[in-house]
Order: structure tokens, then sequence, then C-alpha cells
């Protein structure tokens, strides 16, 4: 019989430098997808970003708890892709089905023809009634994955950008994005600044203080400047508590 997390002794693992998408998913917390211990549990909408925690746990946020949102920000070629690609894998794995968005080249493309992907944008444009249609098309829970989204800042859907964020949740939906910090940091509007109110998201080697508001966490000096590492990150659920986790190896 499992034990209640409560009740088993204190202990600090030590954090991989690399794992496996398979070796994470193993560690899921209780009630995750395929878990038989329904205790805690978590839904559809919560989506593994990698494992982290003195008990060594696979960790991601439960987009049907507050604003349905995720950010996650880095430097080009620093892994931001490769945390979409766990997440989306995640959410697949527990039936939830997807709309995936890539304008540019990106990791997620190779999902496009899984079962439950329903629609796969490419290129630079993503027109409001095909993406309407799109997200009108899920059948049960659904998540938007945009990658390198501040190539669509502006554009024609961004209204229903705007919607999701506003009521997605009411539908059992959610939207997970990933680009540039500095350019999802800029302007006073828009569905990308909209999406800030969800304060919850990943950082990729950050290399300024601004960059928290992001993801709603209070950035120090010591977190910023470094180089990106791969597979490692900061990352925020939710709760205001920033970890480094490492993420599953691109496979």
């Amino acid at each position: 019989m499992a034990v209640p997390a409560a009740g088993r002794p204190f202990r600090v693992d030590v954090l991989p430098a690399r794992i496996s998408f398979d070796e994470a998913w193993q560690l899921r917390p209780a009630g995750a997808a395929g878990s038989v211990d329904s205790v805690d549990s978590v839904g559809p909408l919560w989506a593994m970003v990698g494992v982290g925690g003195d008990e060594l746990t696979a960790v991601g946020p439960d987009l049907a708890d507050g604003v349905p949102v995720f950010i996650t920000a880095g430097p080009a070629k620093s892994g931001r892709s490769t945390i979409l690609a766990t997440m989306a894998r995640s959410l697949l794995a527990a039936g939830t089905q997807l709309v995936l968005v890539t304008p540019r080249p990106s990791p997620l493309r190779a999902l496009a023809a899984q079962p439950g992907v329903v629609a796969a944008f490419e290129g630079p444009e993503l027109g409001a009634a095909e993406f309407a249609a799109a997200v009108g098309s899920f059948t049960g829970p659904g998540v938007v994955i945009i990658d390198d989204a501040e190539r669509h800042r502006d554009c024609e859907a961004e209204a229903e950008l705007s919607k999701l964020i506003s009521f997605g949740a009411d539908q059992n939906q959610g939207l997970i994005i990933a680009g540039d910090a500095e350019a999802l940091s800029m302007g006073f509007g828009g569905w990308h600044v909209e999406a800030r109110r969800a304060r919850r998201g990943a950082l990729i080697a950050p290399q300024t203080l601004p960059e928290g508001d992001l993801i709603g966490v209070r950035l120090s000096h010591s977190m910023t400047g470094e180089t990106p590492k791969p597979g490692r990150a900061l990352l925020n659920v939710g709760d205001g508590t920033l970890i480094t986790v490492t993420v599953p190896a691109g496979e």
C-alpha cells in the first residue's frame, strides 16, 4: 500500500544531470495519468515540465487551477522547445487533446501526427477563423501549445487567444507558450501581456531581474547572468516558489 508523503521519512534527493521522459514519467505525482494512488490527485490539464524537489518528483503546473496559462522563457536554443515537447507528451499521455502552433521549426512538429493532436499550425500566420475552429474541435480537455510565441504577438487570432486566457478554464482548456524573455516582456497590452496573469512558468538562464515578472516571481542577482545549462530550468508552478528542475532530454 502506498504511504502518503506526510508519513514518509524526510530525504533530499540529488537532482540528476540528465533524465529521459520515461524515467521522469515514472516519478509523476499521485493521480496523474496511469498512477494508482488517488491521493492529492491531479487532472488532465496537469503537464510535466521536469523533475525536482527534495524528494525527486515529476513537477509541473495544473492548468485547471487559476488562469490556465504557462509561460516558458529563455534565450534562443536554450531548451524552451524541449520543455514544450515534454509538456505536450505528458498531456497526450493523459488523453488531453492539443493544438500545436509552430511559426518556426520546432520539435513540436514531430508530434503533429500523434493521436490527440487535433490541429497543427505552421508558418508566420495564425488566422482567427482557422484557430477558433481548431480550438472548437476539442471534444474534451484541450491545450494550445505555441512555440516562438513572440512571433504571434500581433496576429489575426489575438482575440481568440485572449478568450482562451480569460475563459479557457471554464471549458477545461489551457494555453502553454514559449519564447524569448525580452520579447514576451515587451508591451502594455495584447494577449501575451494577459498571459502573465497566470503568474507561473519556467525560466531558462534568466539574464535580467524583470524576467521574473513573466512567471510571477522575484529573482535575485545570483539567479541571473548564467549561461544556459542543457536540461535545467527554474520553475514556478503557481505557488510563488522557484525550484530548479531537470527537463527530460529530447528524443
